[in-house]
């Protein structure tokens, strides 16, 4: 007779663990399935892969993109991996751009689990938060998305570079050292901003748990090991455009007296479409670890915060998600337990509990990726683009009108350089490594530049001239598919005013015109 085998603690975190790697990693990838493009943003990297590709993968001393000069100063790890895997495989950089941010974002599940591990030592909880990271709508939007793909690479090798560390210097082993070093190196390798928060949470984690001078010689052979396995990248960067570019992206990261208040806006923090129930959950563990005077977790929150606010709405997750999986394991578990015994006919009120819980959940992620999933360039507009690129000259310098005014968030004005090879003049991306200070000025006029689509002429015309009034074509997008960054439906989005106005001001001639957009030649 077959025994009824009792699934144990260990085996339900087992499969927490893999519900949470299946659902993150359909999550991360149907929206660019459902859309047939990459989703939001991208078209920079899309340029610097082809760039790589064309120099036979030596680095290139420029981007091509937009023909600003702007220098490869970028971390190439993504770039080369999407290159070499598109020459083996023959698959274009665009689909690679589609599918292998969300990929790579997924294999930031398992390694927090590793992570939450390491500081937990509990199996279930660690499995709960990687259960919550897998869910939470901002994570599987700005790291699946085009430009995740070095966004979702530092991410991961940032994780997997605390996990080492924190066994440095709480255990000591050569393993955690060699470790350490070799991630260390792949965030650095990866994105611009990963490393920072990797070094700020580094020494937080040293200050909390060893505060020992071996340990900071430890540290110190890490940030040696680094510098020297990245040097020929970096060394290559500095020999050919000094210190500037990474000084002038160095002054975007949006630091201020009022960003430590970001930590309030759960909203901001995990984008649920919904009820905020995960920011919530990790709301309440924070607060009870606090009050049990662990505050291990919280500070890393506040140290993710306060080393570089631009982007710890999305790594702040990573300790929310942790404090997540404590409330739910240690507090909200124990406590149904105690309120309907375990061992008392009353069971089904947890499964009920469970079962509302579940599907709330998945809707609330489904309903987000739905939505994610219209954030895109859409056929018309590519058309325009490509008719652009075609009938144009390579120096024609366009101003692109959506009505986005979030530049981060304007798929349309991003991608227009990559798709047509010509010169957008109000394109965000790619200058942070030209402008320094007046990046966040430019960006300031990039959203005035786009409400004047709703404004006319007597907005748009001051506007012009600071862009350049040399500019030698309009191009109009009545398509584009966001508004403040939220998904819209593109039919409702017209500027026939706008077209209007600009059709009958002097000097201005309808090139191209289709129902998504309108093309105008500046004479």
């Amino acid at each position: 007779m077959i025994q009824k085998r009792t699934l144990s603690a260990d085996d339900a975190a087992r499969l927490m663990l893999f519900a949470a790697v299946i659902f993150g990693l359909c999550f991360r990838i149907v929206p660019a399935w459902i859309a047939g493009f990459p989703i939001n943003d991208g078209g920079l990297f899309h340029t610097m892969i082809l760039d790589l590709q064309a120099n036979h993968y030596r680095l290139p001393n420029y981007t091509t993109y937009n023909n600003l000069n702007i220098p490869f100063a970028y971390p190439p790890a993504g770039f080369y991996i999407s290159a070499i895997m598109g020459d083996l495989f023959h698959i274009p950089p665009l689909e690679l751009l589609r599918w292998l941010p969300g990929i790579i974002n997924t294999l930031s599940i398992p390694a927090l689990y590793i992570f939450a591990h390491e500081i937990t030592n509990n199996r279930m909880q660690s499995a709960i938060s990687a259960f919550v990271l897998a869910m939470t709508p901002h994570l599987f939007a700005w790291l699946s998305m085009g430009g995740g793909l070095t966004r979702s690479l530092g991410v991961t090798f940032m994780i997997l570079t605390l996990t080492c560390l924190y066994r440095l210097f709480t255990l000591g082993t050569r393993n955690s050292l060699i470790g350490s070093i070799i991630f260390g190196s792949l965030v650095v390798l990866s994105h611009t901003e990963a490393p920072i928060y990797t070094m700020a949470v580094a020494v937080y984690i040293w200050f909390m748990k060893s505060r020992s001078t071996q340990g900071m010689l430890k540290g110190g052979l890490v940030t040696l090991g680094v510098l020297i396995v990245c040097s020929p990248w970096y060394g290559m960067v500095l020999y050919r455009h000094g210190m500037d570019p990474l000084l002038s992206a160095l002054q975007t990261g949006s630091h201020s007296t009022q960003s430590i208040f970001r930590l309030l806006n759960l909203d901001f923090m995990t984008e649920e479409p919904y009820i905020d129930l995960l920011g919530v959950i990790g709301l309440l563990g924070m607060a009870i670890l606090i009050a049990r005077k662990e505050y291990f977790i919280p500070g890393m929150m506040l140290v993710i915060f306060v080393s570089l606010p631009r982007s710890a709405h999305t790594i702040g997750n990573i300790p929310s998600a942790i404090a997540a999986g404590y409330f739910v394991a240690a507090v909200l578990l124990p406590a149904m337990e105690r309120l309907w015994g375990t061992n008392s006919g009353e069971k089904h009120h947890l499964l009920a509990f469970v079962i509302v819980l579940i599907p709330y959940l998945f809707s609330n992620s489904a309903q987000y990726a739905l939505l994610l999933s219209g954030k895109h360039v859409g056929p018309g507009e590519r058309a325009a683009m490509q008719w652009a690129q075609a009938n144009t000259d390579e120096t024609s310098k366009f101003i692109v009108l959506t009505g986005e005014e979030n530049p981060f968030c304007d798929a349309s004005s991003e991608w227009f350089p990559s798709i047509t090879g010509r010169t957008s003049l109000n394109t965000l991306q790619g200058r942070e490594w030209l402008l320094g200070g007046e990046f966040g000025r430019f960006i300031a006029n990039t959203r005035k530049l786009q409400a004047c689509t709703t404004q006319g002429m007597d907005c748009l015309t001051p506007m012009l001239s600071y862009f350049g009034s040399e500019y030698d074509y309009i191009f109009i997008s009545q398509a584009a598919s966001t508004k403040d960054c939220q998904a819209t439906d593109p039919s409702n989005r017209t500027m026939p005013d706008l077209a209007a106005a600009i059709e009958d001001a002097e000097g201005h001639s309808v090139v191209y015109r289709s129902d998504d957009v309108v093309i105008f030649k500046h004479e």
